[in-house]
C-alpha cells in the first residue's frame, strides 16, 4: 500500500509541475449556483475517479445549507482535470453525505449515476485540462442541518478504462455560499489507494476541492405571501385601468353624438 500511496504523491508533483497559469479565464460558477467552492489555483489536484487507469477514487468537500427552509437541488458538479487525450468521461456517480468524519462514511442521503453527465472544458489548465461534469435533472430536498453540522458533496467522472482524472484544488476564489474555498475540511475515498474517508491532509494535500451544487432556495411563507399579494395588487391594478379606459372611450362616443 506504500507504494500506492507514492504512486498519488508522484501524480501530485506530476500535476503541479505541469500546470501554467491561465490569466484570461473567467469565474465559472454556473447559473443557479447555490454552493461553488471556487475556481482552480493551479496548485494542485486529487484522484477523482472510476473505470479509469484507477479503479476507484473519489473527493468528498463540505458545504453548507443556509436558507432556513432548505435547497431545492437541481444539478451537482465537480472540476477536473483529464491527461490531454487519455479521458473519455462515459458517464459520472455522485453523492451527498452528512456526517462524514476521520475513517467514518457518515449517512448517505442521495445518490445516483448518470451515463449523460454534461462535460465542458473550463478554460482552465494547460498541460492538464480543467473540465466541469455536471449531473443534472436532479429532485433533492436538503434541509438545512444545526449549527456546525455540514454536508459533503462528491461528483466522480466515469471513464472508459483508461486515462486519469483529478479533481481541482481551489483556494476559494470567486466561490458561492459557505464555506468558501477556505476551511480545508475534505476527504478521500478510494480502494486503490487504500484510503476510507480519510482528511485529503493524509494524501499530502490539506486543500478544498472544485465542486458545487445548483439549484434554488425554498423560500418563506412570508415571501411567498409577499410575492402573491404583490401580483394580486398588480392584477387589481390592470384591471382598475382597462375599466376607466372602457368608460373614458363609453363617455367619449356619447359626447361624439
Amino acid at each position: 500500500m506504500k507504494n500506492k500511496y507514492n504512486f498519488a504523491a508522484l501524480f501530485a508533483l506530476v500535476l503541479a509541475a505541469a500546470l501554467v497559469l491561465n490569466t484570461s479565464v473567467r469565474a465559472q460558477a454556473p447559473p443557479g449556483s447555490l454552493w461553488y467552492n471556487g475556481d482552480f489555483n493551479y496548485v494542485n489536484g486529487l484522484a477523482n475517479e472510476r473505470n479509469t487507469s484507477i479503479p476507484q477514487a473519489a473527493v468528498y468537500d463540505d458545504f453548507e445549507v443556509t436558507a432556513a427552509l432548505g435547497w431545492h437541488v437541481t444539478a451537482v458538479f465537480s472540476d477536473n482535470l483529464f491527461n490531454v487525450g487519455g479521458f473519455n468521461v462515459t458517464g459520472a456517480d455522485w453523492e451527498i453525505r452528512t456526517g462524514v468524519s476521520e475513517g467514518k462514511a457518515g449517512t448517505l442521503v442521495d445518490s445516483g449515476t448518470t451515463s449523460l453527465p454534461i462535460v465542458s472544458l473550463t478554460g482552465r489548465g494547460h498541460e492538464l485540462q480543467e473540465y466541469m461534469v455536471e449531473v443534472t435533472g436532479l429532485n433533492v430536498f436538503l434541509p438545512m442541518l444545526p449549527a456546525g453540522e455540514h454536508y459533503w458533496l462528491n461528483v466522480t467522472p466515469v471513464g472508459g478504462g483508461y486515462g486519469y482524472s483529478w479533481n481541482s484544488d481551489t483556494s476559494g476564489a470567486n466561490c458561492v455560499g459557505t464555506p468558501c474555498g477556505n476551511d480545508q475540511n475534505a476527504f478521500f475515498n478510494s480502494t486503490y489507494f487504500g484510503a476510507y474517508f480519510t482528511s485529503t491532509a493524509n494524501e499530502g494535500q490539506p486543500y478544498d476541492y472544485s465542486n458545487g451544487v445548483i439549484g434554488a432556495v425554498v423560500p418563506e411563507p412570508a415571501t411567498v405571501a409577499l410575492v402573491t399579494c404583490g401580483v394580486g395588487a398588480l392584477l387589481i391594478a390592470f384591471r382598475r385601468r382597462r375599466g376607466i379606459g372602457k368608460k373614458r372611450r363609453v363617455s367619449g362616443k356619447i359626447l361624439t353624438l
